[in-house]
């Protein structure tokens, strides 16, 4: 009963939100704010019809209703309850239903802000978020329903699929749900803005924030999207260039693209045209992913089997860009730009070269993505791109990335003096060669990673330097401790220094990526039992198999024991196994394990023969791996300072302070 009020609470919900993206725009044309608060209130009551319908699904999974489709494709009696409340995102109509429950929350946190001086704006950011709700909801209701009922309900269900049985599935697809969503704010004020047809920057002061949230729940999505990758696939690493990862880095090297040129138009009015195109395309990228995933024409271990949905997304798709399109052209001439550029040689400059990396990276791994439809659909033949294109195109590209946000700090606004700039790098540039030159003696000669690592290093003490810079200026002019020093800095620039948490982040993500992709290797030892091989300094012995109770009581479980003796002598033990899940046929192939911080050593039960007489087992030595968990704990770091509380106004001593660094800079 419950269930089918939750059916009916969605069904309202579509037409609550055709009604407040109706009633918005109809209420700014007459210029009526009646109608348009009527509309605001109608999209904040989408949130809380949208939950009860994920409520009424939850409650199906939870008391065992088979006699709904979706909850006897995706749980059974012997699913625990943590993975029957992660079931609702575990295929594409629940999915789906927890996207609009993710999406109409922003909507409903969007109604209940404060509308202040951007109230013009309100109607239209009402009605284009309204439209995006009514969209996902009518796919819910007339493509993916996952409250659609059987006439033969069966005794049990067919389990969730293994590979989501990982607890990292409770936070993964809704960090990536809430970037994805969060979006669509500022896609929404955007549009409202073309619409008013407004010369000023209120559009993108009103959501930046909002941009930033996106921004950051993306970037912890894709971290522990990494890790569940890491834990569960048994790829011996986090990255694969799989579909579904290149998804949502795409749109978040497009998204941060836009973040570093909205800089430009707020600090002096320029690229407003490029800004709305960037806003647009990260729009478009969200709905690209969404579509391809969804419907099943990636290949992908997490993606969605073939479905009717993807056509209906790719006819939205093309139909808002066009619509985008026509709005943007239609006002080109109130998107001039109030100043030139002055020089390349100038923070301006290098955020235009950091925007086209950025896109020129997030193209590449567009083209990448999609390639094996555009060789089916034109040769027949499904050619798939795997990660040596992606290793030798992209990485290049983020690398440069790397080195500029070493230099963006030290250029002033509209031209830089080369001579200022030179003495700055000094230092920096000094610890990257002595960096260099101890790896090169330490015995790690490859030439592009010794490039990688010398940048990286140059980088992070570039920016470390630049608190040094601050926490000095102040203690000198304030005579505060260096603790408090550091902390009222940032608190007087928190977007500035928590941006700069952020590329430090980046920079330790990118030591860790550096490590693994030049320096990891893998090998496959076959060993008979109570034999040993070694690979590096580590030697494993084999001591057999054993059958162990599965975790989830519906699959069977073999379990490979091997000692391992350490190059310091330690010893220890690692588990490796091998899941089998009779109901969905499938196998999952569990690692474990052991190492130190900077080398983790990962060990895979490939195969055995003879009841365990004989076994293969595939160890990969991944160096510096742990620094991309490590990086991408400071970036999220970066995004709390930047985002926490709202840059205070500056006070006389804090002037001085500026005046003292930019003294000491010289």
């Amino acid at each position: 009963m419950f269930t089918d009020l939750g059916h009916l609470a969605v069904i309202f919900a579509f037409i609550t939100a055709l009604y407040a993206a109706f009633i918005s725009a109809f209420g700014a044309i007459r210029n009526d704010d009646r109608f348009v608060q009527s509309g605001r209130i109608a999209a904040l009551m989408i949130f809380p019809l949208v939950l009860i319908g994920a409520l009424g699904l939850w409650y199906a999974l939870l008391t065992h209703d088979f006699g709904v489709r979706y909850v006897a494709s995706v749980s059974n009696r012997a699913t625990p309850l943590f993975f029957r409340i992660t079931a609702l995102w575990g295929s594409q109509d629940g999915s789906i239903l927890f996207w609009c429950l993710i999406m109409s929350a922003f909507v409903a946190a969007a109604m209940l802000r404060s509308w202040g001086r951007d109230k013009p704006l309100l109607p239209w950011v009402t009605m284009t978020m309204a439209l995006v709700m009514a969209f996902f909801l009518f796919l819910e209701l007339f493509f993916a329903n996952a409250f659609t009922r059987q006439d033969f309900p069966p005794a049990d269900g067919r389990g969730l699929n293994p590979l989501l049985r990982h607890p990292g599935m409770i936070i993964h697809p809704p960090m990536l749900y809430a970037g994805y969503t969060g979006l669509l704010v500022p896609f929404a004020f955007c549009v409202a803005s073309l619409i008013e047809r407004r010369t000023d920057n209120l559009w993108l002061e009103s959501s930046r924030r909002w941009t930033l949230v996106g921004w950051a729940f993306l970037t912890a999505g894709l971290a522990l999207g990494g890790r569940w990758a890491h834990d569960v696939l048994g790829w011996g690493g986090y990255w694969g260039w799989d579909p579904s990862e290149n998804k949502p880095l795409i749109t978040w090297l497009i998204a941060t693209a836009f973040l570093h040129s909205a800089m430009i138009q707020e600090k002096r009015g320029m690229f407003k045209n490029w800004n709305v195109f960037l806003m647009m395309l990260t729009f478009a990228s969200m709905f690209f992913g969404t579509a391809f995933i969804r419907s099943g024409l990636l290949t992908s271990v997490h993606a969605f089997a073939a479905s009717d949905i993807g056509p209906v997304f790719m006819v939205a798709m093309v139909a808002i860009l066009a619509a985008c399109a026509l709005l943007w052209l239609t006002r080109l001439d109130t998107l001039k730009s109030e100043h030139m550029l002055d020089s390349a040689f100038s923070r301006e400059g290098i955020f235009l070269i950091q925007n086209v990396l950025f896109l020129s990276s997030a193209f590449t791994v567009f083209i990448g993505t999609v390639f094996p439809l555009l060789s089916e659909a034109l040769s027949g033949t499904r050619i798939t791109v795997g990660p040596p294109f992606y290793d030798q195109v992209v990485v290049p590209q983020l690398l440069a990335l790397v080195l500029l946000m070493g230099v963006a700090p030290l250029l002033a606004w509209r031209k830089a003096s080369v001579a200022s700039v030179g003495r700055q790098m000094i230092v920096p540039l000094v610890i990257a060669l002595v960096t260099s030159v101890g790896l090169f003696a330490s015995g790690l000669t490859q030439p592009i990673a010794l490039a990688g690592f010398a940048l990286c290093a140059y980088t992070l003490a570039q920016t470390l330097a630049e608190y040094v810079r601050g926490v000095r200026a102040r203690m000198q002019s304030l005579g505060e401790s260096a603790p408090l020093a550091l902390l009222r800095l940032a608190e007087r620039n928190q977007r500035r220094y928590g941006g700069y948490l952020i590329h430090i982040g980046v920079v330790l993500l990118a030591i860790g990526a550096l490590g693994k992709g030049f320096y990891g290797y893998d090998v496959i030892r076959s060993v008979k039992l109570n034999e040993s091989f070694t690979v590096g300094g580590y030697t494993f012995t084999y001591r057999g198999l054993r059958a162990v109770p599965c975790e989830f009581n519906d699959c069977q479980t073999t379990q490979a024991m091997l000692l391992v003796t350490g190059p310091d002598g330690n010893l220890s033990a690692v588990f490796p196994s091998r899941d089998f899940y009779p109901a969905q046929q499938h196998t999952a192939t569990i690692p474990f394990t052991t190492g130190h911080f900077n080398e983790e050593v990962y060990v895979l039960l490939a195969n055995w023969e003879n009841a365990g007489a004989l076994a293969s087992f595939q160890v990969y030595v991944n160096p510096l791996i742990n620094w991309v968990w490590v990086g991408s704990v400071v970036m999220i770091l970066g995004f709390l300072v930047a985002y926490w509380k709202a840059p205070e106004r500056e006070t006389a001593p804090a002037v001085a302070v500026r005046q003292a660094v930019r003294a000491s800079a010289r």
